[in-house]
């Protein structure tokens, strides 16, 4: 296995299925915020596109929370609290139909997805992440 600053490929551990769970969890409570009336689809949407950099979640969604990944932004291995301009990015590739089919290519095929690359982020585990002194 590499490493990438001499820290490891800590993404390389993560189940595609545990991510896509995570991912569903998410598409819930977006779901559900968009069915407020007037105001709900801005909020499912805000929610939506920073729900990676949430400083109050400590830079995890709650689908990410409740199977314990985290998103790191690299090459310093920091959490994404506070990146909202990165975390935006992440969801607008999930925002544009074609590009789903990308990510999702990506995501199968090289274990990280299009906007992972893109955003220069990649998604491990939460305890992974602290042992490396994070």
């Amino acid at each position: 296995m590499d490493s990438e600053q001499g820290k490891p490929l800590l993404w390389e551990k993560v189940a595609i299925s545990e991510r896509l769970l995570a991912a569903f969890v998410d598409l819930v409570i977006v779901v559900g915020l968009s069915l407020f009336p007037r105001i709900g689809w801005m909020v499912g949407l805000i929610y939506h596109l920073t729900r990676d950099s949430l400083p109050f979640l400590n830079g995890q969604s709650f689908g990410k929370k409740f199977f314990n990944l985290r998103v790191i932004i690299l090459p310093q291995y920091a959490s994404m609290s506070g990146a909202a301009e990165k975390s935006v990015i992440r969801g607008l590739v999930a925002l544009i139909p074609i590009l789903n089919i990308v990510d999702l290519w990506f995501l199968i095929t090289r274990k990280v997805r299009l906007a992972d690359e893109w955003a220069e982020t990649r998604v491990v585990y939460h305890q992974d992440w602290e042992t490396i002194g994070n």
